[in-house]
């Protein structure tokens, strides 16, 4: 399972899924996401962007795909082959008595008249061709009307205008200059929106990747000897139920360094590495991380910030390593809270995979 499509289904199981007003909105917060960072990413090509846009649409509609019902096949009407035309019964009348007993005759004539069927309008016992044909087709059982085209119209309809919304929203229609480029924004940030009292804030996604192979372990909450902290800063491994995780906090702006091996770097050197950071912010408020990489020769990875929650979920962001031995380990370095209010951040794991488009 990619990374996009990962944040998305935790986001579901913040909800109710089975709602499509909720699995939009959802959808919404990943493409407004993947647009923030595409237009943060001047390094890419419109193609390479295209393709992230539709890797990004692809995920979603395998994913809904999964909500549809599968609609009933249509069948057509049942017509069975009309029986030979018989001579159809006539309808109850008042017949003549039988003349072989005209006494019995005359005394009925006493109490009601006798009525011929040659009398009745000139209609005849035989039906002509028409009438059969009539009667026939009201004797067929009429077809059911079946749903199963209105459904799939449906179904088009809303995804024609899901590609709509999004085309519209998204300002891949906009110049370059009616765009807002005069602040970088941060690597990909999947937001979502409210649904409870408390704002909630989840970041995932790293450029529209997927992880390629297994994750590899870089830091885990059961082995704290690979984490260092600076002067004033404080480390806790913590159980919560069946919850382990590190807390961290600092103060003055200073980070958490977490070793990257050499074993990891000589895994990842020549490809594109994908890094998740499974975190969560305290006490119900919302906290900023800041986060910094050192791989020795092999570059770093800038500067990163994410809006954490309380939400436990995944930030990842991406790196393009160069093909060359590392002469050494590196570092991750975490700041709990970059605003400086002394906000903690319980760390659950720090992860890194091939990343492929």
């Amino acid at each position: 399972m990619d990374a996009i499509e990962n944040a998305i289904r935790k986001a579901f199981e913040k909800g109710d899924a089975s709602k499509r007003p909720f699995r939009e909105k959802v959808y919404r917060s990943a493409f407004a996401a993947l647009e923030r960072t595409l237009e943060a990413r001047d390094d890419l090509s419109e193609e390479a962007k295209t393709a992230r846009r539709e890797n990004l649409k692809t995920t979603i509609t395998e994913i809904e795909t999964e909500f549809v019902p599968a609609a009933p096949q249509a069948r057509g009407p049942q017509v069975s082959k009309p029986a030979p035309r018989e001579r159809p019964a006539p309808s109850p009348q008042v017949e003549p008595e039988a003349r072989s007993a005209p006494r019995a005759r005359e005394k009925s004539e006493a109490f009601a008249p006798q009525i011929d069927p040659r009398d009745r309008s000139g209609v005849s016992d035989d039906p002509s061709p028409e009438e059969a044909k009539r009667r026939i087709r009201a004797a067929l059982p009429r077809p059911r009307r079946s749903y199963a085209m209105l459904f799939l119209i449906a179904t088009v309809v809303a995804f024609l205008g899901l590609g709509l919304w999004w085309t519209m929203s998204s300002g891949i229609l906009m110049s370059s200059d009616e765009r807002d480029t005069s602040v970088r924004n941060p690597p990909l940030a999947l937001e979502e929106d409210n649904y409870s009292a408390d704002e909630e804030t989840t970041a995932s996604g790293s450029r529209g990747s997927r992880a390629e192979g297994e994750w590899i372990t870089i830091f885990d909450p059961t082995d704290p000897t690979t984490v260092s902290a600076p002067d004033g800063g404080n480390i806790d491994v913590m159980r919560n139920d069946d919850q382990v995780f590190l807390q961290v906090s600092t103060s003055g702006g200073a980070g958490i360094s977490f070793d990257v091996g050499r074993g990891i770097l000589e895994t990842l050197v020549g490809r594109n590495a994908i890094f998740s950071i499974e975190a969560r912010a305290q006490d119900g408020e919302e906290t900023q991380l800041s986060l910094s990489c050192n791989f020795g020769a092999l570059g770093d990875c800038g500067r990163t910030r994410y809006v954490v929650g309380p939400t436990r979920s995944d930030y990842l962001f991406e790196v393009e390593l160069p093909n060359q031995s590392p002469s050494s380990g590196g570092t991750i370095t975490i700041v709990p809270d970059a605003t400086g209010e002394g906000h903690a951040l319980d760390v659950f794991s720090i992860r890194a995979a091939i990343a492929t488009q």
